[in-house]
């Protein structure tokens, strides 16, 4: 698990990791109103914070996990570029809270071009990762990011 204030620091959003690492922890009853479909595609400052090279159904692509600022919060969501050759394949954000001990899943997006997760808050002491897979019975199993701690 790698930090996230540190990470994006390193790239030079400071105000992104100092947002980061101010949010507070949330029960799960509150967990729901953090996702947003919206952040990804209207952030700022948005820089990954972990990329993985993956194979699902025969097709290698890469899946990316990122992190950007929208209005005062950070949020953080999966991502799968344009021309990745992953159309058809599901795409999604993991999300554990530590409080109840339980990952939580976006919903998943079909790949098609670029395609994005939903995004969620970012949370202090919480891990995300970028999942994908193919879709249906007899699919391939879920291959995800490394986990990131914010």
């Amino acid at each position: 698990m790698r930090n996230i204030v540190g990470r994006i620091a390193s790239v030079g959003t400071v105000a992104l990791a100092a947002s980061a690492a101010l949010v507070m922890a949330a029960s799960s009853a509150q967990a729901a109103g953090y996702w947003s479909k919206d952040a990804p595609r209207h952030a700022t400052g948005v820089g990954n914070l972990t990329t993985k090279s993956v194979t699902v159904a025969k097709r290698t692509y890469t899946l990316q996990l990122r992190a950007g600022k929208w209005g005062a919060n950070t949020y953080i969501w999966a991502r799968v570029p344009k021309n990745s050759g992953a159309n058809g394949n599901n795409v999604w954000l993991s999300v554990y809270n530590p409080s109840t001990k339980k990952w939580q899943n976006s919903p998943s997006q079909s790949i098609k071009n670029t395609t994005y997760s939903q995004a969620h808050r970012a949370k202090a002491n919480w891990l995300y990762k970028a999942c994908t897979k193919q879709p249906g019975l007899g699919g391939s199993a879920a291959k995800c990011t490394s986990t990131w701690k914010v």
